[in-house]
């Protein structure tokens, strides 16, 4: 929550959501992100300031809250479409808009984030719509987990935020024929799919796009741990730390939206699938951030309990990775927290059909 707060009253944990200056511009008091501590407090007492805009550290909560409504995810399509236009037609990106919808997305994410948290995402309305639909789920995705791993630093947070956004922009250089084919490419294909980072890193940098987030973020994020990605081959810590990110972020998104060769992975499926491939497709440490937010079991998840009753996962738990909250299929859509009945475990992981998936 936002809201004006008197400066002795300020929390650890707080986020400064306003730039305060002196006599003059240069004369930075605090700045938009900055996360409240007992220096930055001193430095405004010191300076007399006595109100601050801030974004509140949220309390602990079993309220399951999405961390974004349907129209909203909507408008961020409609937006980030309204972008990808203007990139065709005049060859460059809308920086500023760009960063002003990120700003949105990692102001909700901030907003809502709290002990538990409901990190939905956009749903795939037409096949037409692929392009924009993933950008904003990456840029989500991205969001969440660099929101959780930066403690709140929304300034950091928006240019990853940024990075999901733009991640695939070389893509509008491929020739659909080649994006939308129901058959398997051949490799001559696949090579040019693989220029997308390329041509998106040329796109921004002719831009005038010159953060390093959100420039490795469409780089270098086909690049995987082992070193067997592409275009460099990069490999490890060699990799900059937003691409790693990602990189599971749209590995994550692309394995659960279905597309015109291949059926929709469940979360549960995807989520195992980064797992299998820790320290061979991905960093181990970027893995292990994702379960922490989105737990092993990812909402959406349909589950056979201990108790005799089936659900569906609708939360998570920070950090609880693997007793999240499910919504029983009794009748009366009771939510069981996992993390709090500890009595019961998850016995099977079940598709949309009930059919057993993974034990």
């Amino acid at each position: 929550m936002i809201k004006w707060k008197r400066v002795e009253e300020l929390n650890r944990g707080d986020v400064i959501v306003e730039n305060i200056s002196g006599a003059n511009a240069s004369d930075s008091i605090v700045k938009y992100g900055d996360l409240v501590n007992e220096e930055l407090i001193r430095r405004l007492q010191m300076r007399g300031i006595q109100w601050v805009s801030v974004l509140q550290k949220p309390e602990a909560s079993s309220e399951i809250i999405p961390l974004f409504t349907e129209e909203k995810i909507g408008y961020f399509e409609t937006q980030i479409n309204d972008v990808y236009e203007q990139i065709v037609v005049e060859k460059r990106i809308d920086i500023e808009k760009t960063r002003e919808i990120s700003k949105e997305i990692s102001e909700s994410v901030a907003k809502n984030y709290g002990a538990y948290i409901w990190p939905n995402l956009s749903k795939l309305k037409q096949m037409d719509d692929y392009t924009f639909t993933h950008q904003v789920n990456v840029a989500i995705i991205g969001s969440t987990l660099a929101f959780e791993h930066f403690g709140g630093d929304l300034e950091l947070v928006n240019r990853f935020t940024a990075g999901g956004l733009l991640h695939d922009i070389g893509k509008l250089w491929i020739p659909p024929e080649i994006l939308k084919s129901r058959e398997r490419l051949s490799d001559m294909e696949f090579n040019i799919i693989k220029k997308h980072p390329t041509y998106g890193h040329g796109i921004a940098k002719q831009s005038g796009l010159e953060d390093t987030v959100i420039l490795n973020s469409i780089l270098y994020h086909h690049e995987q741990w082992d070193g067997n990605g592409y275009n460099e081959g990069k490999k490890g810590e060699e990799i900059p730390f937003e691409s790693r990110l990602m990189m599971v972020a749209d590995v994550y998104d692309a394995l659960t939206t279905i597309r015109p060769y291949k059926r929709a992975w469940s979360p549960y499926e995807a989520t195992t699938f980064l797992i299998q491939e820790t320290k061979k497709k991905f960093d181990p440490f970027i893995v292990n951030l994702f379960l922490k937010v989105f737990g092993l079991y990812p909402v959406g998840t349909h589950v056979a309990l201990s108790s005799g009753h089936t659900g569906v996962v609708v939360g998570n738990k920070t950090g609880a990775v693997s007793r999240p909250l499910v919504r029983l299929n009794d009748g009366q859509n009771t939510i069981l927290d996992m993390f709090v009945d500890r009595g019961v475990f998850i016995k099977q992981v079940l598709s949309d059909t009930s059919q057993l998936v993974v034990n």
